[in-house]
């Protein structure tokens, strides 16, 4: 299986591609110029197979390079460039035919990560295949993993509407790309478009990989990004409309946080709206 990580910005500080080679595994990394190589091996950064694209900045450019690097029907790794680690449930219980686990906010505390659920990257891979059957049964091509560790988001081993998280997917390629408009938030815009597209993706909650999110690098911090954010969400919330929504977010300006609302009907109106 291709294995991608998109590089941008974390000459010194990118940790994705060093753990990957860690774990014995073969993978590609995507960088948008010599000069920015340069620099990346100038900070130790790279362990992989690196690519040069040329394409301008923005990440939704090098997700469709790496699609340009895959045969149709075939499934890749996509993975951002500041990993950390990856929790897990239990063995256990990840190798169980479990859906479903009772946690409820009176037992919830039980059911935190401890040190102990952290789980290698190398051990997550062997998981891949029975996921990516389950997918092609369903006709899905998108697989993401839990986007947080709050154990009230592990009562269900699968989600199937809500965001598959763009930071580790899965991705098996068809015939259509990343919509160039959305460099920010791509994840919310490939998760749409897979929806109206296959009407499902697979999100795994019971799999956390961590990054380290909206740190100095990367495409920018918090702040710088936030103008082009709110154009995008509301580009997005536009093109995707009823799927897609303009949200509240508790410490959010309005306008920078959209979300997906996957409910049959939305689909239907998002499909029909683009003709799809």
């Amino acid at each position: 299986m291709k294995v991608f990580t998109f590089f941008y910005n974390r000459y010194e500080t990118a940790t994705t591609s060093k753990a990957l080679w860690e774990n014995d595994i073969a993978h590609s990394i995507l960088i948008h110029s010599n000069e920015d190589y340069d620099k990346f091996v100038k900070g130790k950064t790279l362990y992989g197979k690196p690519f040069i694209t040329n394409n301008e900045k923005g990440l939704a450019y090098q997700r469709n390079t790496a699609l340009d690097m895959m045969d149709e029907g075939e499934w890749a790794v996509f993975m951002c460039d500041d990993f950390k680690q990856i929790k897990s449930v239990p063995e256990q219980i990840l190798q169980s035919n479990q859906k479903k686990i009772d946690i409820n906010f009176g037992n919830q505390h039980i059911y935190r990560f401890k040190n102990k659920d952290i789980i290698s990257l190398k051990k997550m891979f062997i998981y891949f295949p029975k996921l990516i059957e389950l997918a092609e049964k369903n006709k899905i091509h998108l697989i993401g993993f839990g986007l947080h560790d709050n154990p009230l988001n592990l009562r269900n081993r699968f989600t199937t509407r809500g965001l598959a998280d763009g930071r580790f997917w899965l991705v098996k390629k068809s015939n259509y790309k990343f919509d160039i408009r959305a460099q920010l938030i791509d994840d919310v815009a490939w998760t749409a478009e897979n929806l109206i597209r296959h009407n499902n993706v697979l999100v795994l909650n019971w799999i956390v990989p961590e990054f380290r999110r909206y740190t100095k690098g990367g495409f920018g911090s918090t702040e710088e990004r936030k103008s082009l954010r709110k154009a995008e969400c509301t580009y997005l919330a536009y093109k995707f409309n009823p799927l897609v929504r303009i949200a509240e977010k508790k410490n959010w300006d309005y306008g920078t946080h959209i979300k997906i609302f996957g409910s049959d009907n939305n689909i239907e109106i998002a499909r029909k709206k683009l003709l799809l």
